[in-house]
């Protein structure tokens, strides 16, 4: 009887809570030396949609997305409040109208983490179980 009711438990959280259950786990990073030891979600929100476009020593930030996968997905979902596919449309936009440039988009953990270490104004997102000491993680605030 307990396994039964330990089932239906489970059943009712995957119908409640689908995207939840799959989400892969990122973690935002920045160059190693980038003071910045964490942010507000708003403030990481603006910068990946192009409205804050500067550290606050006065330089450049350099983004780099994901290009696609289960990471960019979980970042695109939690952080932006968009699917990937809304926020391609986005960008598209902003670049028609010649307000904005797109973040560089990049292949995978492995090539964001290249990006962000070799540069000193970057962010990326990687996936968590793929940060190492060559970046720095961002702590994110609610």
């Amino acid at each position: 009887m307990k396994l039964l009711k330990s089932f239906i438990v489970l059943c009712f959280l995957l119908i409640l809570f689908p995207g939840r259950m799959e989400a892969a786990d990122f973690v935002l990073v920045v160059n190693k030396k980038n003071p910045i030891e964490s942010m507000n979600r708003s403030d990481v929100k603006k910068i990946f949609l192009g409205k804050k476009s500067f550290w606050p020593d006065g330089k450049g930030i350099d983004v780099f997305l994901q290009a696609e996968g289960d990471i960019h997905r979980s970042f695109v979902y939690d952080i932006l409040n968009k699917s990937p596919r809304q926020l391609t449309l986005y960008w598209k936009q902003v670049l028609f109208s010649g307000i904005g440039v797109p973040p560089k988009k990049l292949p995978d953990n492995r090539s964001v983490k290249e990006a962000v270490a070799s540069n000193p104004q970057a962010i990326g997102y990687v996936d968590i179980l793929q940060l190492d000491e060559s970046v720095k993680q961002v702590y994110l605030n609610f």
